[in-house]
């Protein structure tokens, strides 16, 4: 049997009711071509393009055929077939948006969603179960998407479930969030996604950094709750994930591709430890909620956030405990919280002090080259605008939640991003709001457009 999978490209498919064309990239799994009765469920991947190699240079990869390579020639997962689907970008319509798109969007993009859904539903499958071996039922049948493409995978999926069998959303676009001076909260949030009332029975994966910028954790965590309200069951139907330091970008996403394939199409195994992780400082005033991340560890390698669990407090007077992880504060102190799932146990100390605050205040300045100063203002993460202070000086103070991390580097422009002085793509710069802070940066050049590797919004 071979023991190398193989992509190939469909080039210039058609989705009539959008009216363009794109290239679909199929992965093969090792030993597709020599098992010739053998049939293998399938997983549908938006934005495809980058699902196996980056889509020009400077882009990040998934590179999910390394991922399933691994997990397939180990034993851990079962060998599928992975359709990698070319995200045509939106001019007049983003095909991620089903219902709505974000108000910033909205007086010159529309939605066509329903469109793409179409395209997926009626013309893609189709050709992928003529023209390969799969199992074209809905238990084997999965979607995929990360940022848009995440939101765009719930409402598919919520309206196909005789499609669609399993659903993987990784760091999902369900509220739309900008930086808002005038507002209480600092914040002009707009839910994106819609949930039926009676959700269908589907599997469910949906995960979420905790260094996405206003992409926050606990918008992912509501959604999720949302769901165990209306009778989805919490590990058998639905795994959720807070990954601590992930950011909003394809190496993020592909470094951790391995858990949801493992949770839909491989064997999870006996859990084999836990750990209580996030703040371990919360104020008894000031309104900021604290959950804790009790992440449960399988033998095989799984990590999942449980969304409720046996909690207890050392001290119940300090501080309570809700079964979904949230910490209540009732005095100043310190108390053990202990969480127990069968045989296993995680206990960690925390504190609470006199108040804290849900917001902070963040300053960044910049400093750019002469040469390169030729901009009245320049953006950092998630919108953050930078207004020229003098010469070659940029500066912007923003009030964000407290605890938000962010992922980004500047840009003077869509997709004009700070380089290295010989033009070459850089790092990210990453920082977390804990407190009040102020930080300081040289910006070496301004590059092409090819040296975008990060992130500053849905994808």
């Amino acid at each position: 049997m071979s023991t190398h999978s193989v992509i190939e490209c469909l080039e210039g498919i058609q989705a009539s009711r959008l009216g363009n064309i794109r290239n679909i990239y199929v992965y093969l799994p090792p030993g597709y071509h020599e098992q010739a009765v053998r049939h293998y469920p399938v997983l549908y991947v938006h934005a495809g393009q980058r699902a196996f190699g980056p889509s020009g240079p400077g882009n990040e990869t998934w590179n999910m055929d390394q991922a399933a390579d691994g997990l397939i020639s180990s034993g851990q997962i079962e060998s599928l077939i992975i359709v990698g689907i070319t995200h045509v970008r939106p001019v007049t319509h983003n095909e991620f948006y089903h219902f709505i798109a974000p108000e910033g969007e909205a007086v010159s993009v529309g939605c066509s969603g329903i469109a793409y859904e179409h395209f997926i539903i009626h013309e893609l499958k189709p050709i992928i179960d003529h023209r390969y071996r799969t199992l074209p039922d809905n238990q084997n049948t999965g979607l995929l998407g990360s940022s848009a493409a995440a939101l765009c995978t719930l409402h598919m999926g919520m309206r196909n479930p005789d499609v669609f069998g399993k659903l993987i959303m990784m760091s999902p676009f369900y509220v739309d969030v900008q930086l808002d001076e005038t507002s209480e909260s600092g914040l002009l949030e707009e839910d994106m996604y819609r949930l039926p009332e009676e959700v269908p029975a589907v599997r469910i994966w949906m995960d979420i950094g905790d260094t996405e910028g206003l992409f926050l954790p606990s918008q992912v965590r509501r959604v999720a709750h949302q769901l165990l309200e209306r009778g989805v069951r919490s590990g058998e139907e639905l795994a959720f994930l807070e990954q601590p330091g992930a950011c909003h970008q394809e190496g993020d996403w592909g470094a951790r591709i391995h858990l949801p394939l493992l949770y839909m199409f491989g064997h999870v195994g006996k859990p084999s430890s836990l750990e209580l992780l996030g703040r371990d400082v919360i104020g008894l005033q000031g309104g900021m909620t604290v959950c804790i991340n009790a992440q449960m560890h399988y033998e095989s390698g799984l990590v999942q956030s449980l969304l409720h669990g046996n909690y207890t407090s050392s001290d119940p007077n300090v501080l309570q405990v809700h079964a979904s992880g949230e910490l209540v504060p009732v005095g100043i102190g310190s108390a053990s919280i202990t969480l127990t799932v069968g045989e296993l146990s995680a206990t960690r100390i925390y504190t609470v002090v006199p108040e804290l605050s849900t917001h902070v205040e963040v300053c960044i300045h910049a400093e750019v080259a002469p040469e390169e100063d030729s901009e009245e203002t320049i953006y950092g993460g998630m919108g953050m605008k930078l207004v020229r202070s003098g010469k070659g000086r940029y500066e912007g103070s923003y009030r964000v939640p407290r605890d938000s991390g962010f992922s980004f580097r500047f840009t003077r422009g869509f997709r004009r991003f700070e380089t290295d002085v010989d033009g070459k793509p850089i790092a990210n710069r990453v920082f977390r709001a804990t407190d009040d802070m102020s930080e300081h940066y040289l910006i070496q050049s301004w590059g092409s457009t090819s040296a975008k590797t990060g992130t500053g919004g849905p994808k």
